[in-house]
């Protein structure tokens, strides 16, 4: 499943709204609350001065929590402007803290990832134990955190500033 976001100033600070797909559950759309907290404590932006568009391309249908990790790097993305990389696969639910929390189907999604051409995928940590022994042709890599994501995920190796106020 592609993710993709976009983020605008909202017309009035403060005042943001965020659309997600129709086809997302209950349990994806939580993911984008969760993707705020985390966006606020790491680059100290309020999504709520934005307005944001969460798409699901293709419209695909996701209910579960394991696209949380990737929803909060796209949207971290799309409001700082910070390219990612399009060969990777982001699986993991996402907390309030920032941690990349255990999912189903680990086998099934590395194996999809390979089979669309992704060349890394990254698992939670948690998730280590499922992760096929003898892979060819994919890496695969486990984060505990979503900051351990980013050398993977953006193309550049800059850090976020937290702004003060």
């Amino acid at each position: 499943i592609e993710i993709e976001a976009i983020a605008f100033p909202a017309r009035e600070p403060g005042k943001g709204r965020i659309r997600f797909n129709d086809t997302a559950g209950s349990m994806a759309k939580d993911s984008v609350f969760n993707a705020a907290s985390v966006l606020r404590k790491i680059t100290g932006k309020d999504l709520a001065d934005y307005d944001v568009h969460v798409n699901v391309i293709g419209g695909g249908l996701i209910d579960g929590p394991s696209a949380g990790s990737a929803v909060a790097i796209a949207i971290l993305s799309a409001v700082t402007a910070r390219p990612i990389r399009q060969n990777i696969a982001v699986t993991g639910e996402i907390s309030i803290q920032g941690k990349v929390k255990s999912v189903g189907g680990i086998m099934e999604k590395i194996y999809g990832a390979r089979q669309a051409g992704v060349k890394t995928v990254i698992i939670p940590r948690e998730n280590a134990m499922d992760s096929p022994p003898d892979l060819r042709g994919i890496q695969v890599a486990t984060v505990e955190h979503i900051e351990e994501l980013f050398p993977y995920v953006f193309e550049d190796e800059g850090s976020f500033s937290v702004s003060a106020g």
